[in-house]
């Protein structure tokens, strides 16, 4: 995929911003839009066109077509949801059903970031987040089915690595969390008895599953993790430090694993890095 016009939502997010870079690198010309409720301006990529559009005005924003939109601009933080689930609709639901009438309009195929949560324990409605991403996930299919819109949904496992922290505070990645508090000379917190188990996704793992999902639409879902999971305290010993529990948060599911099987057949995704390797490296 390259000299293409592609619009990222989210583009100034985590993921976004490290899609965007490998994009530009490709040679397309790319647009962003994010309204900056998590996205951060220190994580513009020279090349891109910015602009702070929320998906929800994708009606009157779209006027132009693009050659592929990844669409990874809704809120994307499973604990706070409970709270703020107002929010969640106007992102998740609002915003992304605006963002499929205009790439039904033009005719733009779309590849959509889906929750892994409804593909683990238990379920979509563990968690207002869930619920929604798992709703738009259906929709994405049905625009498919009945108006015929090309897409691919990819779903992601647990994102680390560089840029990872715009998520920032207390609800960014247990990666980078336990980063932080080691550098701090911080204990690591640890929530609930940590036996809980993740598949840890290497960003760069997941742009190169996003760009082979971008160059074969096929109407097709695909997991991007690793196919291989952790405890937390596994991830915990080895950042070799000590540690404190702390009481579980609700929304926390006990397990989360990627089956890559499809994906690797399909796409030929091949993830490289791995999680304690990682820490070890730090």
């Amino acid at each position: 995929m390259e000299n293409k016009n592609i619009l990222v939502t989210g583009g100034a997010g985590a993921v976004g911003t490290n899609l965007i870079e490998a994009l530009i690198e490709r040679g397309n010309k790319v647009q962003s839009w994010d309204n900056y409720s998590a996205g951060k301006v220190d994580n513009h990529i020279a090349g891109a066109n910015y602009s702070p559009i929320s998906t929800i005005q994708s009606s009157e924003a779209m006027v132009d077509s693009f050659d592929l939109v990844y669409h990874l601009g809704e809120y994307s933080k499973v604990v706070p949801s409970y709270d703020e689930i107002r929010n969640v609709f106007n992102y998740n639901i609002l915003g992304s059903f605006n963002l499929l009438e205009a790439c039904k309009r033009l005719n733009v195929p779309i590849v959509y970031a889906g929750s892994s949560t409804k593909l683990s324990y238990p379920g979509e409605l563990h968690s207002p987040y869930s619920f929604f991403k798992s709703t738009i996930a259906k929709l994405v299919q049905g625009y498919g089915d009945w108006y015929g819109l090309k897409y691919n949904i990819c779903y992601f496992y647990n994102v680390f690595g560089p840029r990872t922290d715009t998520w920032g505070n207390e609800w960014q990645s247990v990666i980078n969390i336990f980063k932080d508090q080691r550098e701090a000379e911080q204990s690591l917190t640890i929530t609930g008895d940590g036996t809980q188990r993740r598949d840890f996704t290497h960003v760069d793992d997941i742009i190169q599953g996003l760009l082979l999902a971008g160059d074969n639409i096929r109407n097709d879902e695909f997991q991007l993790g690793t196919g291989k999971d952790y405890s937390i305290l596994e991830i915990a010993a080895a950042f070799d430090h000590h540690v404190e529990f702390i009481p579980a948060r609700r929304g926390d599911r006990p397990k989360g694993l990627a089956d890559i099987s499809h994906t690797k057949e399909v796409l030929g995704y091949n993830p490289t890095v791995d999680v304690i390797d990682y820490i070890k490296s730090l």
